[in-house]
């Protein structure tokens, strides 16, 4: 905790947290504002855009966080008492927290201005909240990968990855995605939120007749364990890298 405490510090004045406030916001109101003109955005494109775009977010983010360690060269990042992996851990849950609040936020805002400005009361208001949770969800292996990305290379490598990541979050979202989505971490917070309403309104032909049953949830946990993993062993023996792009 007293290490979660610190992250959240070193972040105080830094762009980390305006951007968790101004992103959902400014796509609230820009989508809000499109659908009352349009009239043809409905919820589901609002919550499978913010998926899409997950992975570039979380790889500015993983990066601003990142470069706060490398401005006194990871030292106080690495030379801590205890264990390493605690810091590491602290990390990923203080950028995990502010990402929880920045969606939940957005789905929030979204749902009282589907109510208040377009008079939209079809949509009970825990499905804006359960997209929410779902989106979120998507979102905890991306920024763990992204710390990963960006302490073992440069923030133009996570950048680039996350490019691709954006891409592919968007494919599977069509037919393409089906039966391969489960397999690529970087799509669930897109179609697994975009599942969950699909289900919820009946409407699963859209995405190519998507079927989610108990075995894609097992592996999307499973292969989420394994990266976790992964990636915490691979801490327990970093050294650092060179500060340069």
């Amino acid at each position: 905790m007293r290490q979660l405490k610190a992250e959240f510090c070193k972040m105080r004045h830094t762009f980390l947290f305006p951007i968790h406030v101004i992103v959902p916001l400014v796509a609230c109101v820009l989508f809000l504002a499109w659908t009352r003109i349009s009239a043809q955005l409905q919820f589901s494109a609002f919550v499978q855009a913010v998926g899409i775009v997950f992975p570039v977010l979380a790889s500015v983010i993983c990066a601003g966080n990142v470069d706060l360690e490398l401005s006194g060269h990871l030292q106080g990042f690495l030379m801590i008492t205890g264990k390493r992996e605690s810091a590491f851990l602290a990390k990923w849950m203080s950028l995990e927290i502010l990402a929880f609040l920045a969606v939940m936020g957005a789905v929030i805002f979204y749902g009282l201005g589907n109510r208040i400005i377009l008079g939209d009361m079809e949509i009970p208001f825990s499905v804006f909240l359960k997209s929410g949770v779902f989106l979120w969800l998507g979102s905890l292996p991306l920024y763990l990968e992204h710390l990963f990305l960006n302490l073992c290379f440069t923030k133009s490598v996570s950048l680039a990855v996350s490019t691709g990541q954006l891409l592919i979050s968007a494919l599977f979202l069509t037919g393409l995605g089906q039966g391969k989505w489960q397999y690529f971490p970087c799509s669930w917070s897109s179609r697994g939120a975009s599942l969950y309403l699909a289900e919820e309104f009946n409407r699963r032909m859209a995405l190519g007749a998507a079927n989610t049953d108990l075995r894609d949830i097992l592996t999307c946990i499973l292969l989420g364990t394994v990266l976790c993993v992964i990636i915490f062993v691979w801490f327990h023996f970093y050294e650092g890298r060179e500060y340069s792009e």
